[in-house]
């Protein structure tokens, strides 16, 4: 869970924000993480195929996908409380997302093997190479993850990310 929390600088700025604008800031990172997760499951689905075939490309798909959607459910159910303004209630939050994402990781294990019965190594390296982005994110120092800074632009663009 702790690598989905962004770099200290960038809690600072998200700090400085209103409490909703920081909150959508950081569910709009969980976002872009996952979609980086998808990416590169697309990748190694690709190579999964080239190298193996349809049933190592299927196999490679679900585990990234295993390895994207809890993640992404835990990230939007603990940014979607106020640690400032409900710390319990964030807390409960964070204890709740993290024993969920235990528990839709294991059931979309299960039901992969169970429905699929998938190739074990193109499950096993799309699933861990989701966990890549969360350590790419982290060396590059979260860089989409800026407080915007012209005013009265909520909802409007990405950030402050250059065009």
């Amino acid at each position: 869970m702790a690598f989905l929390l962004p770099a200290p600088s960038a809690l600072d700025r998200a700090n400085a924000m209103s409490d909703p604008q920081a909150r959508r800031l950081l569910r709009r990172t969980a976002w872009r993480l996952a979609a980086g997760q998808l990416a590169l499951t697309l990748l190694v689905t690709a190579m999964a195929g080239w190298l193996g075939g349809a049933a190592s490309a299927r196999s490679a798909l679900a585990g990234g996908c295993i390895g994207t959607v809890p993640g992404l459910y835990q990230a939007l159910r603990m940014f979607s409380v106020s640690a400032a303004e409900e710390p319990g209630r964030f807390m409960r939050a964070v204890y709740v997302g993290e024993f969920m994402k235990i528990a839709i990781t294991a059931a979309l294990f299960v039901a992969a093997i169970r429905i699929m019965k998938p190739q074990f190594l193109p499950l096993m390296a799309a699933y861990a190479a989701t966990f890549l982005v969360y350590w790419v994110a982290l060396a590059a120092g979260y860089p989409w993850f800026t407080a915007r800074p012209e005013a009265g632009s909520a909802g409007r663009g990405t950030g402050g990310e250059k065009n």
